[in-house]
Formats: structure tokens, sequence, C-alpha cells
């Protein structure tokens, strides 16, 4: 029992001994300052809509503009073309242009071929002229 509360004793000392303050020796005329630790200020962030500490609530941020403004995007104008200015379908074909062309007097016709504007053009002789020809999409036969 007496070994105990000897070594109770010498801990209890040890431990004084370590709670002394050391004291930073002066140089020269100066002193030195030990700097003080203070515990800084700890901040819990909040949880979106769980109550905050004191009793308010904490609200999501809201989803109005705030003044943004969004672009606004103009499509441009589609017009849809008219029955009359569609290409005749090719059910009859060049064979169907060469004898419209041949029908207002021209002859010796080559070279037909449809655009993407669905008018056949191609050449022919009248008169013993050699003429571009144009055949639209009503049967309309034009030179060019």
């Amino acid at each position: 029992m007496k070994r105990t509360l000897l070594t109770l004793a010498l801990v209890a000392a040890a431990g004084a001994a370590g709670a002394q303050t050391v004291t930073p020796p002066s140089v020269g005329s100066g002193t030195v300052t030990t700097p003080s630790v203070n515990p800084g200020a700890v901040t819990t962030p909040a949880v979106p809509g769980a109550p905050a500490v004191g009793g308010a609530t904490i609200m999501p941020p809201g989803t109005t503009s705030g003044g943004a403004t969004t672009p606004s995007v103009t499509s441009p104008p589609v017009t849809a073309p008219s029955i009359a200015t569609l290409p005749a379908p090719n059910a009859e074909g060049s064979a169907g242009a060469q004898a419209r062309i041949e029908a207002n007097g021209y002859s010796n016709v080559q070279g037909l071929n449809r655009g993407t504007d669905g008018k056949w053009r191609g050449q022919a002789t009248r008169g013993g002229a050699r003429v571009g020809i144009v055949v639209d999409a009503n049967g309309t036969v034009t030179t060019e």
C-alpha cells in the first residue's frame, strides 16, 4: 500500500512539474512576445430545409431569374410552297417533255435534263436555228 501511495505521489509531482510555465529568455534589450493562441470561430454549414440554430428556417435558393434575362430565339419564317409552284411529277419523264417541245414546232430535241426547279432544259431546232428550250411544270414551252 505504501508503494501505491508513493507511485501516486510521484505521478502527481511529475504532472505539476510539467504544468510549470517557461519564460523565454530575453535577447539584448528587446523582449520576446509569445503569440496568443485563440481558437477560431467554427461555423457549421447549414443543411437546406433543416431548421437552423435559434429556430430559424433556412430556405433553398429561389427559382426566380433575379434580374437575369434569357435571350429570345426567333425562328426564321417558313413559307410552304404553293401547289402552283411545285414541279409536276415526273410521270412522263423526258419523253413527255420532248413530245411537248415537238408539238410546239421544234425538231431535233437533244440534251433534255430536269433541273432542281422541276423544269426540263435542252436544245432544239426551229426554223433552222438552234435554241435553248425550257418546259416548265405546267408543260409550257419557252426558249432561253
